[in-house]
């Protein structure tokens, strides 16, 4: 795990017009996202989703998650 910020500061500095509060952390809840919930606040892992291509196979690839059939 890498650094974490809170998921309603890190969305104030990704997007110039934020999206809702409640997308982003639908967003961390489904794994689009890398986070993780403490207690009732989302942290986002900023060095992990700086690393994110936006091609869900070849993230889970290149992070070793991907399984092979």
């Amino acid at each position: 795990m890498g650094k974490l910020m809170e998921l309603s500061e890190w969305r104030e500095k990704r997007f110039s017009s934020p999206p809702p509060l409640r997308t982003c952390q639908h967003w961390a809840a489904v794994g689009e996202i890398p986070a993780v919930k403490r207690g009732k606040k989302w942290f986002v892992d900023v060095e992990q989703e700086e690393k994110q291509t936006g091609n869900p196979l070849v993230d889970d690839i290149l992070n070793g998650t991907k399984k092979a059939s």
